[in-house]
């Protein structure tokens, strides 16, 4: 199943959450625990130095309470908070009365003016047990060790961790709904230019409008743009081949109804003229199609290598002209290349070698060179008539030739600047210094 962007966006957003919720829950609750901890220990510690003020200790090394411990719970037995001094000989012993019927605290050995806190399991619960390790001197050669204990069951201590980490994991379960609310409604203002070009799209689709619009991010400025390039493209494609297909109905209309005449009147002194128009009708067709199946350039043409196209053309082109002895110059770097449709560029660069073949005697220049904005200029030139400054612009009129007495349809050059325009770029006719016609392509 294929999630939406949106949806996978909610998921990790969530799966994030919950994670850093778990362990920012888990960190407070240590924390939280750790300082109730210690502060249960500074209570005892309070606890503990009242105990010291309340005992005495005679010559014998008897222990008794001058007076009562500050807290009421040490007198009521079981209250869960307990005090004990004994001597570490174990010969003498003292316990709170919370003590009576439950028994002696463990043992601990703190060394004197040592602490020891730790829990320890009494009375069938848990406790925190402080011990304090003390040298009680009653006369100048005589003192006892004495060890004084402090015992606090974890009865208030768990319900008040209980209390905390109720309100704890309410409050963060209330923030991460919060939260994750406040992502999704960030994240559908965040799509929402997505959701707009869907939008736009659908509409384009219905024929409601031929292109997207509006302002959108920056991110997808460029997409948007790029998608409306290639509409256009694609929208002067299917328009040139309308055209084209109109073209051809129409031209194609003279050719036939006079092959209609001829096949009526079936006469053998027709034959020729017929072959004439069916030619004529060759023509226009591969005109036509040509024109129609120029590609023009897009944001996704690929560049295309000069050199390697051209020599293959003149190599096709000497051939074809093989009963003249024509020197051909190449002037372009092997690495230079063309944003253009290989089909456009064999077009070009076929219809102006065909003419600079036709007409050149000795000598054909191609050069190529890149200018500083990235545009290729494109130069064709033969030694042969030229052409007369006077006709540079008819003939690049459809049908129209330089000298109508040579045989061709007229149809080159006209082509040759149809692709050119195309791709934005300018077709110009000069004199070349080698004598001819120097036929001149800018494409940026």
């Amino acid at each position: 199943m294929k999630l939406s962007l949106q949806t996978r966006l909610l998921v990790a957003a969530l799966l994030v959450l919950i994670l850093f919720t778990l362990l920012t829950g888990l960190a407070l609750d240590r924390a939280f625990r750790e300082s109730a901890e210690a502060a249960m220990q500074d209570r005892m510690e309070g606890q503990l130095f009242a105990l010291l003020a309340a005992v005495e200790v005679d010559d014998s090394g008897n222990l008794r309470f001058a007076r009562e411990l500050p807290d009421a719970r040490f007198g009521q037995p079981g209250s869960g908070l307990y005090a004990s001094v004994r001597r570490t000989d174990g010969a003498a012993r003292l316990d709170s009365a919370s003590l009576l019927g439950l028994g002696e605290l463990p043992d601990t050995k703190p060394a004197p003016g040592q602490q020891q806190f730790r829990r320890i399991s009494f009375a069938g619960a848990s406790h925190y047990l402080l011990s304090f390790g003390v040298r009680w001197e009653v006369a100048p050669d005589r003192d006892y060790p004495l060890v004084f204990e402090i015992a606090e069951d974890l009865h208030g201590f768990q319900q008040q961790l209980n209390r905390y980490r109720r309100s704890l994991w309410s409050w963060l379960a209330l923030a991460s709904v919060i939260l994750l609310l406040a992502q999704t409604l960030v994240l559908r203002w965040g799509l929402k230019p997505l959701r707009e070009v869907t939008r736009g799209l659908d509409e384009i689709e219905t024929g409601h409008v031929d292109k997207l619009t509006g302002r959108y991010p920056a991110e997808l400025q460029q997409l948007t743009d790029k998608i409306n390039g290639l509409l256009e493209h694609t929208r002067n494609q299917l328009q040139r081949y309308r055209d084209s297909l109109g073209n051809m109905a129409h031209s194609l209309k003279t050719p036939l109804a006079i092959l209609g005449n001829i096949l009526t009147a079936d006469k053998p002194a027709s034959h020729d003229e017929a072959r004439q128009q069916l030619e004529r009708i060759r023509q226009i067709i591969d005109y036509q199609l040509q024109r129609a199946a120029t590609a023009g350039q897009t944001t996704s043409t690929r560049r295309v290598p000069l050199k390697p196209l051209v020599e293959r053309i003149i190599a096709a082109m000497q051939k074809v002209h093989a009963d003249k002895v024509v020197n051909t110059e190449v002037l372009i770097d092997a690495d230079l290349r063309c944003q253009c449709e290989e089909g456009d560029a064999m077009e070009i660069l076929g219809n102006l070698l065909e003419n600079a073949f036709k007409w050149g005697r000795q000598r054909i220049r191609v050069s190529a060179r890149q200018t500083g904005d990235g545009a290729i200029t494109l130069c064709v030139e033969d030694d042969g008539p030229g052409i007369a400054a006077k006709v540079r612009q008819r003939v690049l009129e459809r049908g129209q030739r330089a000298d109508p007495a040579t045989a061709g349809d007229g149809l080159g050059l006209t082509m040759v600047q149809e692709i050119v325009l195309l791709y934005g770029g300018k077709l110009t006719i000069d004199d070349s210094d080698l004598g001819g016609a120097a036929i001149r392509i800018h494409l940026p």
